[in-house]
Parts: C-alpha cells; structure tokens; sequence
C-alpha cells in the first residue's frame, strides 16, 4: 500500500466516523429535545413529564417539547423513539407495562427493551393502594388477611386486565398474606372502583385513581405499597409499618434509543438528575404522592431485568394465568 492509498484510507475513516458521531460535533444540545410520553396527555405519565420536562429544559439550555403518542400498549411512541436519529434529541418515556409486563405477556408487543434502548434513569417511584370493601368490616391489613384466610376462595380482587402490572402485584401480594383469592380483570380502574364501593368486588391494588373513592369515604385505605408514607394520603400506612414486607414493581422512568453516543447519555443523565432534584420539581410530585429516585442506568436496567425474572417465573409456575 502506498502513502497515497494509505491517506486516502485514513481520511475515510475520519469522515466515516464524524457522520457516525454527529451529536458530538458540537456543543450538544444546540436545540430543543423532544420528550416522546407514548400515552394520551393529562395521565400521570404525562403530567409526571411536563413537570420533569420543564425542569430538564432549563438544566440543559434548551426547550424540551412533551410529544403525546398514545397506541399499542405504548409500541406507537417507542416505535417514534427508535426511527428517530440516535443523537439524543429524542429520550421516551417508560414504564413497567412497557419495559417489563408486555414483553412477557403480549406475543404481538415487538419492542425489545433491554436491547434496543438505552436506560437513562427513573424518575420516580409510584404506589399503589390497597382498598377494599367497608361492608368487610376490616381497617388494618392484618384483619383484611385474616378474614381473607377465614374465607379462602370467596374474595375478588380487581384488576385494569390480565397480565398488568397490577396482576402481577395482586398475585405476590397474595402469596406474602397467605391467601387465596379470585382474579377479575376490568378494562379500567374506575369501574372497578364503583364496583367495590357497591359491595360487588371486595378488594383491589389502585393507582392514584382511587384517592377520590378513598377519600369520600367509598372505599376503606388499608396501606400503601410505597417506602414511605405518601404526602397524599399521610393517613394511611405503609404495609412495611403494617409488618409486610410488600413495595410494589411502579415506576416512572426515561430512556433514549440503543446507540446513541455516551457524552450525550451522560449529559441527558446528569440533566435529568439536576431536573428531578430541582426544590420545586421534588416537591410537586411529592404532593402527588411520588418519591423521587434519580438513580443511575446500570441501576436502573438491574431494576427491569429482576422484575422480567421475577414475573416471568410467576407466568412459568402458573400463578399468574393470562386466560
């Protein structure tokens, strides 16, 4: 090979690897990110994102745009998110239906999380609530087991469908209480909390939809599955503080597409975690009863793959059954 040939050769890998490199070709961000949210706006999801998005905005120097792409379980926004260029000027939205539940339950979900994205970090940890019929007469999570076991098989609990994050939570719930109880899923929560509030289903695992219900006094609050009690609803205790050791699998959490470069990954990274910590973002979402986590990727992708481990055992074993 002669030295022409050899330069010539040398200067195409240069080119080559500029374009392969384009969000490093300058100061990054150099305009504004879209935050793709793959469901509808004014859910949690969405408004958990506009108060983070602000903050991230100001963090980074730039706008960052809320993008709503609500379908298919969430494939229609990670779908956006994965045809969009790998420069970080795209990160989505994820949550444990999407990173964990529809992966192992739904054969027509084609996302494959942990090998197409890029883990940024959790944003906050939710909870969900316990309630359960008043006409049971219990007020404490140990008088809901003890009546559960006293009449084992009578009791129905609710959920927002098979396979959900939610039935998979009921399912390790029971196995903790030792009882044993009958699954009927709904196609949302709020039919499914009328429903205990007429005496037609006897408990369930809600969401914050249930604040409402519990608060009017339709539903009795029986524990948090939270670390901590929730600014929310102080009233009511952790199971922790109820001698069950139960924190259930939610959260909210941000990811970019597999491939973008590092120095950007990292620079979304400690954006978003400057955001989170923000007085004024923390505080607002502990007001809605979420707690904080900011944690690393590595961290982060050790969280999904245990959950995967851990649900996919329960689908193996037959606790959890799809039909």
């Amino acid at each position: 090979m002669n030295k022409r040939t050899m330069l010539h050769g040398l200067c195409a890998a240069a080119l080559s690897l500029c374009t392969a490199l384009p969000a490093l070709a300058g100061p990054w961000p150099e305009r504004p990110i879209r935050l793709i949210v793959p469901y509808p706006a004014g859910g949690l999801t969405d408004i958990v994102s506009r108060i983070v998005g602000d903050e991230l905005g100001k963090a980074l120097a730039t706008s960052v745009v809320v993008d709503n792409r609500p379908g298919a379980g969430g494939q229609i926004g990670l779908q956006a998110l994965l045809q969009a260029p790998r420069d970080g000027y795209t990160v989505a939205l994820v949550v444990p239906a999407t990173m964990v539940t529809l992966p192992l339950t739904n054969a027509n979900y084609k996302i494959r999380p942990l090998e197409q994205l890029d883990l940024i970090t959790i944003a906050v940890d939710t909870f969900l609530t316990l309630v359960a019929d008043r006409k049971l007469g219990v007020s404490t999570v140990q008088q809901f087991a003890e009546y559960a076991r006293k009449n084992p098989g009578r009791l129905n609990y609710g959920t927002p469908g098979a396979g959900t994050s939610f039935h998979f939570n009921n399912v390790i719930l029971a196995q903790k209480l030792g009882i044993n109880t009958q699954h009927v899923p709904y196609a949302g929560e709020v039919q499914m909390l009328n429903d205990i509030a007429g005496g037609q289903l006897q408990y369930a695992l809600v969401s914050n939809a249930g604040k409402t219900f519990v608060e009017s006094g339709q539903v009795t609050a029986l524990a948090v599955t939270s670390s901590q009690r929730v600014r929310s609803m102080p009233g009511v205790p952790t199971f922790k503080e109820s001698g069950i050791d139960f924190i259930s699998d939610g959260w909210v959490g941000y990811a970019a597409a597999k491939g973008t470069p590092q120095p950007v990954r990292a620079r979304l990274h400690a954006a978003f975690v400057q955001a989170l910590r923000a007085p004024a973002v923390s505080s607002k979402l502990a007001e809605m009863g979420y707690q904080v986590v900011a944690n690393q990727p590595d961290q982060f992708r050790q969280i999904v793959h245990e959950s995967s481990k851990r649900y996919s055992e329960l689908l193996t074993t037959g606790a959890v059954k799809l039909d």
